[in-house]
């Protein structure tokens, strides 16, 4: 089964191939944006012919479909990023790449991931996998699709993430509309922090840091700062920690969209404070395999963060927590 875009690259009755450049110059801006949306694939009948090895033994042996997602290619265009499909097999996702005729398989068993990102700014969106395969060897995959068809990847998002087990908590948060303290703080994230909370899943604590900007001079009563760190917010789960940042787009300080990093509270290796030039602090959550996230905050924010750090201690009964 060839996708739209590949029958597109191909020259209009003589059967060779044409510059994928030249292919897609031809598009329509309309049917230039539908070639970046992912598609749900629910059926073994339409699974492209490349990828057809992979599932055969599957249908063979009567297996339902998985839940499985096409990434498009972007070959030869502005992007460089090969045609990839994700499907979900409860306990592992299996990820397969184009390789030329062929494809690259790598499978995620959902108990070895260290974390999952899902970023998006204005049309670009992505999913980023982390962790460990089924041949033990520690992996990356990133797959970027169009905004458009987020709704597509979420459920495999959800599936990753409820493969970390609650600790059915107690010290839960009781309030029926978590993060409304924010509505009139920061609108944006109180949505962004509600959205990224699984069903059933207890909020502990959380802490937002608003932007923090740095004053460079002043020139006619007016300040000019510099921007040194987005707004971004750390929220403690039963399940997991949850790290949210604000997206800004290169050269502008716009901001657009965010990134989201959902860690299993399994995997933080441990939670440290570092005191920073400029009168700042940050956070630094240590991972398995050297991996680690680093987020400043305000010099005011310390006994908040302590807070954050007493509430993982009691949580998770990991007593070597840095304070």
């Amino acid at each position: 089964m060839l996708t739209k875009v590949r029958n597109v690259l191909r020259a209009s009755g003589t059967g060779r191939p044409i510059s994928p450049i030249s292919g897609l110059l031809n598009l329509s801006d309309a049917d230039l944006t539908r070639s970046s949306w992912a598609t749900l694939i629910e059926s073994y009948a339409e699974i492209p012919d490349i990828y057809e090895s992979f599932f055969h033994p599957l249908l063979a042996q009567g297996r339902d479909f998985p839940y499985t997602v096409l990434i498009p290619s972007y070959e030869g265009f502005i992007h460089r990023q090969t045609e990839k499909l994700i499907s979900d097999f409860g306990c592992e996702i299996y990820i397969l790449e184009k390789k030329g005729n062929t494809f690259e398989m790598l499978c995620y068993l959902v108990e070895e991931i260290n974390y999952v990102e899902f970023r998006t700014a204005l049309l670009a969106s992505s999913l980023q996998i982390c962790g460990r395969t089924s041949a033990g060897v520690l992996a990356s995959s990133t797959l970027a699709f169009n905004s458009i068809t987020n709704y597509l990847l979420h459920p495999i998002l959800t599936a990753m993430r409820h493969g970390t087990p609650g600790k059915n908590t107690t010290d839960a948060s009781s309030e029926s509309q978590p993060f409304n303290h924010l509505s009139q703080v920061n609108y944006k994230f109180m949505n962004y922090a509600r959205q990224s909370l699984l069903a059933g899943e207890s909020l502990i604590h959380s802490m937002l840091q608003p932007e923090i900007g740095e004053r460079m001079f002043k020139v006619l009563g007016k300040e000019w700062f510099r921007l040194v760190s987005a707004a971004h917010m750390v929220i403690l789960t039963d399940r997991e920690l949850i790290l949210i940042r604000e997206g800004i787009l290169r050269r502008k300080e716009n901001k657009y969209g965010g990134t989201w990093d959902y860690i299993p509270l399994s995997k933080v290796r441990s939670l440290s404070i570092n005191e920073k030039a400029g009168n700042l602090l940050e956070l630094v959550v240590q991972l398995p395999e050297g991996i680690r996230f680093e987020l400043p905050f305000a010099a005011s924010a310390r006994d908040e963060i302590k807070q954050v750090l007493d509430k993982f201690k009691k949580l998770t009964g990991m007593w070597q927590v840095e304070l």
